[in-house]
């Protein structure tokens, strides 16, 4: 029994020594992960900066080395928050703490918009223009920096930038924090889901780069997906593309889920952890990279009977881009197959944008989308708005123009694209394939009658009692 007593005592010895020299390696070990960072920011200031506080260098080179103008947004947003000036390059640990805190705190969509926009408004009570692109640029460059491939660019980004810009300014130089923030939960609802997300995954996991005293990097073991540029290649085309990436981009914003959600295309392995994925999923910014092109009237021609032969009996939401002369550009997004009737049909995630020359939501909501080119004594063509009386988008029966708000434009290209799953495409291709073998068998029934002689329906016909040739 002693010597039992005594193992046990000496065991008890070695897990305190141990734990003493794990402290002695690391003395953040056992608190949470604000309280970490701090302390080990707090160093690091003190050896390199020689700060007393955490300093806004050190901030900004072992957590956001790749983005420092946000970093430094950022910074000054905690300092101003914690009740000190905008121009300090210093906070104390114990406001570091709060404040981080705090931030993550911040789980409701109207409350993460507001809190970005007077982050670069500087904490002032009014935005400017280019406050706001700098937003706009910073999440659009998070989004491609993080591409599962490497980098991307879009040389039509500060186009579709400046088109976001005009919309909510116009042609102010200011605009209230509140009316931005309104603003951008109407047109642009989930613009700052990714930037939000990022700095929440940076904050709580950026002690490990100061422990291993390396600035800030994408570690191997976490992919931080791109959302809305997978497959790159599908919205390029040589000349003047209609979607360019960043209108791809800036359009995932704004557009339900149903139509952005990436769609799995084998089942998840039992019992697997896949951190693409997970990471995916925590990031909350669908990559529409089962996207489909059904229709281009560059390739296939304008009118409206190629329109409906590459777009009927894809039973599946469609996103279908209309662009105008005068650079107008416009999108309607049809939560189901496109159908000819005399009725406006679409759930409620029906959409209807103008992309250029300024971004902004025209309609939301059910019965918005209208579509006939032969049932008599209703208007032709296509239409899309919430009163049938005043449609918002209007396409004459010969896919000549374009109207919007009573303003025609010369209609120049429209593209299809299927936001459903693959089985959607295969089920059209299927009637498709399905609807050629008829037209050939109604081609080959026009055959001679020496042909009709050895024809086996012939015999049939004959033999029900009807008499249908004569041999003699």
């Amino acid at each position: 029994m002693g010597n039992h007593n005594s193992f046990n005592l000496n065991h008890k010895d070695q897990l305190h020594s141990a734990r003493i020299n794990s402290l002695n390696k690391d003395p953040t070990l056992g608190m949470l992960p604000m309280e970490k960072l701090g302390k080990l920011l707090i160093q690091k200031s003190l050896e390199e900066d020689s700060i007393n506080g955490i300093g806004c260098g050190v901030f900004k080179r072992y957590l956001f080395p790749q983005y420092p103008e946000m970093a430094r947004k950022l910074f000054a947003f905690l300092v101003t928050s914690s009740g000190g000036p905008a121009s300090s390059h210093v906070i104390s640990y114990s406001n570091f703490k709060t404040q981080t805190e705090r931030l993550l705190s911040v789980l409701a969509d109207d409350r993460q918009v507001l809190m970005y926009v007077m982050m670069y408004a500087d904490g002032k009570e009014e935005i400017d223009q280019d406050q706001f692109r700098d937003l706009l640029i910073a999440v659009y460059k998070l989004a491609m920096d993080h591409y599962p491939e490497g980098p991307q660019s879009c040389r039509y980004i500060f186009k579709t930038v400046q088109s976001v810009v005009d919309s909510a300014f116009h042609k102010k130089l200011t605009l209230k924090v509140g009316y931005l923030t309104n603003w951008i939960l109407q047109h642009c609802p989930r613009l700052i889901v990714l930037l939000h997300r990022y700095i929440v995954h940076i904050l709580s996991t950026g002690y490990r780069s100061v422990i291993e005293k390396c600035p800030y990097s994408k570690p191997n073991d976490l992919e931080l997906t791109t959302p809305v540029l997978e497959q790159e290649n599908l919205f390029k085309t040589e000349k003047n593309p209609l979607l360019p990436l960043s209108q791809v981009w800036i359009l995932s914003t704004t557009l339900p889920a149903l139509y952005t959600q990436p769609i799995l295309h084998s089942k998840p392995t039992p019992n697997c952890f896949n951190t693409q994925n997970f990471l995916s999923k925590f990031l909350d910014f669908s990559c529409p990279s089962h996207w489909t092109l059904l229709y281009n009237s560059n390739q296939h021609g304008i009118g409206s009977n190629r329109f409906l032969h590459h777009v009927l009996s894809y039973r599946g939401p469609t996103l279908t881009f209309l662009r105008g002369d005068e650079g107008v550009l416009f999108c309607m997004g049809g939560t189901s197959e496109w159908r000819e009737s005399h009725q406006y049909w679409g759930g409620d995630d029906t959409i209807i944008l103008q992309l250029l020359p300024t971004y902004k939501v025209i309609n939301r909501g059910p019965k918005s989308m209208y579509l006939n080119t032969s049932i008599r004594g209703y208007p032709k063509g296509i239409r899309a708005g919430n009163d049938p009386r005043k449609p918002s988008i209007e396409v004459d029966d010969s896919f000549q123009h374009v109207t919007h708000c009573g303003i025609p434009y010369k209609l120049e290209s429209v593209e299809v694209w299927g936001c459903g799953s693959p089985k959607n495409r295969e089920v059209q291709l299927d009637i498709k394939n399905w609807q050629i073998k008829e037209a050939e068998k109604t081609r080959k029934l026009k055959m001679t009658s020496k042909e009709w002689l050895d024809h086996p329906d012939r015999y049939l016909l004959e033999l029900a009692g009807r008499q249908t040739y004569s041999t003699s």
